[in-house]
């Protein structure tokens, strides 16, 4: 028996060196990459830990477009991400990854997508298609990226109040494969992400001349960045929009004549604050429930149920940023649904 005890010490001292190494390595890896993150625009804009973006498929794609073109900030290019640009019904239109250069602004829409995409400019919905065995596939549909990012670039001008030159540029991960792509090369690219930087290039020998000078593209930046530092209520009215879209069953029409709601207290619910696991790093000091007198939520077809989840609905109110005070009715199955619905101001 001491016999082996000493054995298995001796072994332990011979393995550890052996597995310390590769640690030591993975580590000083991790360590060094996020050093590098953090002197990026992407961090810089966005405040996302390299951990957080990592985790995030979205997140994570958007990053891996501005390291393939981040050497275009050496001729002045500068990098926004995640704008919310407002629109003219109120609401707010996402730009993926915004880069304003000297030849024009380049919007990018990312799609961090695997298996095989089909779709042309014209239809309305695309699809990607995964083998599902024996010789089956499955398929999946989602909004034509074309016409999305051209709602995008058609907003954003709108903002600006200059129809300068925008150039459309989709890009899928390199996981995925384009099949069957149909549109015509009107100022519009759609690439997997390893070609990304030959589009840019390649718009650049079109256009051939500089269309922005320097203090025009800073007055750009200037102001498009705050549109990257919305707080967490505008974040969530745009994808209650979007989910408003995808839901048939949901219209403003249904949205007449619903019953007020009871009145929730803080004490009705067991967190006092909107509390977020997901890898969004949503902010939940700036929401909040709060004592509230009963108002009816004017867009539900079913009185104090969420039209998305049928979850219950939940006054509650934005504590901090532009919307600091406004006050909205939030899902409780909050963060999995993010429904969100103003509540009017009352009138005297």
């Amino acid at each position: 028996m001491v016999l082996i005890n000493t054995l298995w010490k001796l072994f332990l001292v011979l393995i550890n060196p052996i597995l310390s190494i590769p640690a030591a390595i993975v580590i000083s890896i991790l360590i060094w990459k996020n050093r590098q993150y953090k002197r990026g625009a992407y961090y810089q804009v966005t405040k996302r830990s390299y951990l957080s973006t990592a985790l995030n498929v979205g997140a994570y794609g958007e990053y891996q477009i501005y390291k393939d073109l981040r050497a275009w900030e050496n001729y002045g290019a500068k990098f926004l991400f995640n704008v919310y640009v407002p629109t003219t019904d109120g609401r707010t239109s996402e730009i993926d990854v915004l880069m304003i250069t000297a030849r024009g602004i380049f919007v990018f829409e990312s799609k961090n997508y695997s298996g095989w995409i089909f779709g042309n400019e014209n239809q309305k919905n695309w699809y990607q298609t995964f083998p599902a065995g024996r010789g089956r596939s499955r398929k999946e549909s989602f909004y034509n990226p074309i016409m999305q990012n051209r709602t995008h670039i058609k907003h954003l001008q709108a903002y600006l109040g200059d129809p300068m030159l925008a150039h459309s540029i989709i890009v899928f991960s390199n996981r995925c494969t384009l099949r069957n792509i149909a549109f015509n090369n009107n100022g519009v690219s759609v690439v997997n992400r390893y070609e990304v930087n030959d589009a840019v290039i390649s718009i650049f020998d079109q256009v051939m001349v500089d269309l922005l000078s320097e203090q025009q593209m800073i007055d750009i930046y200037n102001k498009l960045y705050p549109l990257t530092q919305v707080d967490e209520l505008t974040k969530q009215q745009h994808i209650a929009a979007i989910q408003h879209n995808l839901t048939p069953t949901f219209t403003p029409s249904t949205a007449q004549n619903v019953s007020a709601p009871p009145c929730y207290q803080e004490s009705e619910n067991l967190n006092a604050t909107f509390k977020s696991s997901d890898s969004e790093n949503l902010n939940a000091a700036d929401v909040h429930i709060e004592p509230m007198d009963c108002v009816a939520p004017s867009a539900s077809p079913n009185p104090n149920r969420c039209p998305i989840c049928g979850g219950t609905l939940i006054a509650r109110s934005a504590s901090r940023g532009v919307n600091a005070g406004n006050r909205f009715w939030g899902c409780s199955n909050y963060p999995k649904c993010k429904y969100i619905e103003n509540i009017p101001n009352k009138t005297t």
